[in-house]
């Protein structure tokens, strides 16, 4: 019953009081929860920290991957992280020298070595990119040049001839090789040279009087106009000519009465004053007419009238107003026929020996648009020369019945020389050196001959050839000057012109290949060296006691002058030949190994020597 009398508000409070029992529990469970709360939060922390320092160091350790990847590119780091960026670089522009193709720079310039100008690399389709034969080591201070560690080579066959060389194929596409054909063809030499118009120096007529007088009429009063023969020019007053024709109509009379006398030398007396004077009047001018009106009218004329005695051109005057007074020394009129003219033109001292009195030639009108032309002979080649330009003058003579050539004109007169048919090569097919003329003539499968030649004449583009080709030979007309370069430098050209030399080439030339095996040095050293190769033949047998020839070459870079060093190397046995040679500077050599047997070249090779 006491426990059914308690208060239902103590209850209540019971139940909203917890004990301390439950306090302390209660207690427990909140501590623990803030504790977990507080070891989360410091692991999230240390987290961060770590995610933090992780990519710091991967950041620090991309940039100086990138910014010394150049360091890194000799070393296996650099191989291992780096294929990605020579991937980008090597599908990138490179830049190469036509002279030395093992010469390659990722910028257009000029090449070291030569100096010439680089030229782009065109990449062949499915071809690997940027990659040449051997690999590429970089110079220190240049753009990365192909430095094979070992001995790069390019083994030559059996050389047609003792002075041909080897150009594989794929080079001479990359040099851009072209060659054409020796052929016979009709040749006629054209000479150009620039001609004045002159004065046809044989029909130049001056005008004087026989006597001292006064002019007192003038009829031709300009200069330029135009006379015929007999027009009359002007009237002259001369005491001493009144005088001779009263003397002449004294003889006159006096051989109409004493020219019956019975005494023979007073009618032989009175004809010859009668004919003396006559003659005096006609060396004075005085016409056959005016003497017979002299006759007819028996009267001396005060003034006598002086007539053309040609046709042509006014072109000085001196005949001036009434009165002038005049004598035998003044030329009065100067009187020219342009019916036919001179043109004068100089022309090149070598070219004299092309130009005959006689030959056709025509003169081109340079300012009109109408296209003809004017055909007139060579007449005279004046026998000296200009000291100063070198050229002599050749005179031609041209119709002018129109008057279209004008004295002092200028004109572009062309004279052409049929030279008949000749055996005839392209103008670029041809290397001058001043003392001697040479072609490269292709053999085939590789090989090209430098050949001296002699040259007759040159015209319209073309070289005549006296001796030293036959037709149909191909002769190289594009990259010729590389070919030179590289003839020079194997030694081609000492045999050159050798009489006899072709012949026994031909006769000795062997139909196999020799194969060269450069064994030492790998990488040479600045100073002496060793070199020791294997020579074989096409069966793989060796090749003995044979002359074997090594040639160190290096072009001229600027100012420093070419280099060239050379070994003969001893056989040692089973094909093996050593010997030592100086290498005087670091750099890539040019390398030509020679093989001849009793003066015969059996074969050659191409290959670059580093030397560090």
């Amino acid at each position: 019953m006491t426990m059914q009398g308690k208060n239902p508000l103590e209850e209540k409070e019971n139940q909203q009081i917890p004990s301390s029992e439950g306090i302390g529990k209660h207690a427990g469970e909140t501590s623990g929860f803030a504790s977990l709360r507080e070891h989360e939060t410091g692991r999230s922390h240390r987290l961060r920290k770590i995610l933090l320092i992780v990519v710091v160091i991967l950041t620090v350790a991309s940039a100086g991957l990138y910014f010394g990847r150049d360091r890194l590119s000799g070393t296996w780091v650099g191989k291992l992280l780096g294929g990605n960026a020579d991937h980008r670089h090597a599908q990138g522009e490179t830049y190469y020298c036509p002279m030395h193709t093992n010469y390659k720079s990722d910028k257009p310039g000029n090449c070291p070595i030569c100096s010439m100008k680089l030229v782009k690399l065109e990449s062949a389709p499915g071809s690997a990119e940027g990659k040449t034969a051997g690999d590429s080591q970089s110079m220190p201070g240049m753009p990365a040049m192909e430095m094979p560690s070992g001995a790069e080579t390019e083994t030559a066959p059996g050389a047609p001839t003792a002075n041909a060389i080897f150009i594989a194929p794929e080079r001479q596409q990359l040099i851009g090789v072209r060659s054409v054909p020796a052929a016979l063809k009709p040749l006629v030499k054209e000479i150009r040279a620039v001609g004045k118009v002159a004065y046809d120096e044989t029909k130049l007529t001056h005008i004087h009087t026989k006597v001292n007088g006064y002019i007192e009429e003038v009829f031709v009063d300009y200069v330029g106009k135009v006379v015929k023969k007999g027009d009359p020019l002007f009237t002259i007053y001369s005491p001493e000519l009144v005088a001779t024709q009263e003397e002449y109509l004294l003889a006159l009379r006096g051989q109409e009465y004493l020219g019956d006398s019975s005494f023979d030398h007073v009618a032989r007396g009175s004809k010859s004053l009668l004919e003396a004077t006559r003659k005096r009047l006609l060396l004075w001018d005085i016409t056959e007419e005016e003497i017979e009106i002299l006759q007819k009218e028996g009267k001396a004329k005060r003034e006598l009238t002086i007539y053309s005695p040609v046709s042509g051109i006014v072109t000085e005057r001196a005949a001036y107003h009434h009165g002038r007074y005049v004598n035998p020394e003044m030329d009065l009129y100067t009187i020219v026929d342009l019916s036919t003219v001179w043109v004068i033109a100089e022309v090149y001292e070598y070219e004299l020996p092309f130009v005959k009195v006689g030959q056709t030639a025509e003169i081109e009108f340079p300012y009109t648009s109408r296209q003809e032309s004017l055909r007139g002979k060579v007449t005279y080649l004046y026998p000296y020369l200009d000291p100063k330009t070198r050229t002599a003058k050749v005179r031609f003579e041209f119709l002018n019945p129109d008057f279209v050539l004008k004295p002092d004109m200028f004109f572009n007169v062309k004279l052409k020389i049929n030279l008949g048919e000749q055996l005839v090569v392209p103008e670029d097919a041809v290397l001058d050196t001043g003392t001697e003329q040479y072609v490269f003539v292709d053999k085939g499968d590789g090989y090209f001959e430098p050949r001296a030649v002699q040259l007759s004449a040159e015209a319209g583009g073309y070289y005549a050839i006296e001796s030293g080709l036959k037709p149909g030979e191909r002769v190289v007309t594009a990259a010729n000057f590389i070919l030179d370069s590289e003839s020079r430098l194997k030694g081609a050209f000492a045999n050159m012109g050798k009489p006899g030399m072709q012949e026994m080439s031909k006769a000795t030339a062997p139909a196999s290949n020799l194969k060269i095996e450069l064994m030492e040095p790998k990488l040479a050293k600045v100073g002496q060296n060793t070199i020791r190769l294997v020579v074989k033949d096409a069966s793989g047998n060796p090749v003995t006691d044979a002359e074997v020839e090594v040639t160190l070459f290096m072009p001229q870079m600027g100012s420093m002058a070419p280099m060239t060093s050379k070994a003969m190397l001893n056989h040692l046995g089973n094909g093996e030949y050593a010997g030592t040679i100086d290498i005087a500077m670091a750099w890539t050599w040019q390398t030509t190994v020679t093989v001849k047997r009793a003066g015969q070249t059996l074969g050659s090779m191409q290959t670059n020597i580093t030397a560090r």
